[in-house]
């Protein structure tokens, strides 16, 4: 009896080990590869990626309606682009440059002479002998269980002509 009891113990730790183990691991995407209508909105949306440092390529594809794709993509700089378009014509809808690094962030006064501001940017600053070095910029600090505009990490006040 103890010996069934442990083998059952133990047969259903290593179930949870491996659940955990695929739930930790990213989805798969390429499957979608395979469906011709993702195609159009693939080929759109890589066009869609702003010029950057060697050719882009997509880095992840999903159902963002019935109509339209998501699609991830980035290049050589690193630079990550969101894009959704039309699964059967490829029109795109929107798509915008991804920075969602959680911070903080440093950003010299050489670069930016006035702190960044920001709906979710919080700019302490940084002396070194009383002269001003720079800023660092963090995301407020919110409660986890209330969404608001900022529960994901956002930095539009970092870019001039951003609204």
């Amino acid at each position: 009896m103890r010996k069934t009891i442990f083998m059952t113990s133990l047969l259903m730790l290593s179930l949870g080990q491996v659940s955990e183990a695929q739930v930790s691991q990213p989805s798969d995407w390429t499957h979608l590869l395979t469906d011709p209508r993702f195609i159009p909105a693939i080929k759109n949306c890589l066009a869609a990626h702003p010029k950057g440092e060697g050719p882009a390529v997509v880095m992840d594809v999903w159902h963002s309606s019935m109509e339209d794709a998501g699609v991830m993509t980035t290049d050589l700089t690193g630079r990550r682009n969101e894009c959704y378009a039309s699964k059967d014509t490829g029109l795109v809808s929107r798509s915008k440059t991804v920075f969602d690094l959680p911070g903080p962030l440093f950003v010299s006064v050489d670069q930016a002479k006035v702190a960044p501001q920001g709906e979710c940017i919080v700019s302490t600053p940084v002396f070194i002998d009383q002269q001003l070095q720079g800023w660092v910029l963090r995301q407020p600090i919110l409660n986890q269980q209330i969404p608001s505009a900022c529960s994901w990490p956002i930095w539009t006040g970092l870019f001039q002509g951003e609204k």
